[in-house]
């Protein structure tokens, strides 16, 4: 009997297996940061499909610079220009006003593989507070979402059997 392990197969074997594996999860995440993105910070909707929430009348103000004037009016950048948003009259929750939260969700790459997050620290905690203001999950990837990794996997697995 040969012993293929002096040639180094059964590490190349290992090796090529968290390559794949590795590429496999990252695909994976970097699918889903996509299909949270739009969906959290596009359509607006929880990880349940329902709305995250509904816009006041004040924030409705601030999001479509919609105020009786152009200028700040009190604080210390009095007469200053109101700063343009530029968003639509759409009430829906879709957490995006500046972009810097929906800019940092990131593929994080972790001892197990990879995750999908927050680089800074303050994007992650409007996150968690938002999740709690709003009463329900948001950042949880939805049925589609867990159906869209399932497919990736088994296209994996197809190619490994092929």
């Amino acid at each position: 009997m040969i012993n293929f392990n002096i040639f180094g197969i059964n590490e190349l074997i290992q090796k090529l297996d968290e390559f794949y594996t590795d590429n496999m999860l990252r695909e994976i995440a970097s699918d889903l940061k996509g299909e949270i993105k739009k969906r959290v910070h596009v359509r607006g909707e929880a990880s349940d499909g329902s709305k995250i929430g509904v816009y006041s009348d004040g924030y409705m103000n601030v999001r479509t610079g919609n105020f009786k004037s152009k200028n700040i009016v009190r604080g210390k950048n009095k007469g200053g220009k109101r700063p343009a948003y530029n968003r639509k009259a759409d009430r829906k929750v879709i957490l995006s006003l500046t972009r810097q939260m929906e800019n940092d969700l990131s593929v994080i790459k972790t001892t197990n593989g990879y995750g999908i997050g927050f680089n800074n620290s303050h994007n992650y905690n409007k996150a968690i507070w938002n999740e709690k203001r709003y009463g329900k999950p948001i950042w949880k990837p939805s049925k589609k979402e867990v159906r869209s990794a399932e497919n990736i996997v088994e296209k994996y697995v197809r190619e490994i059997n092929s």
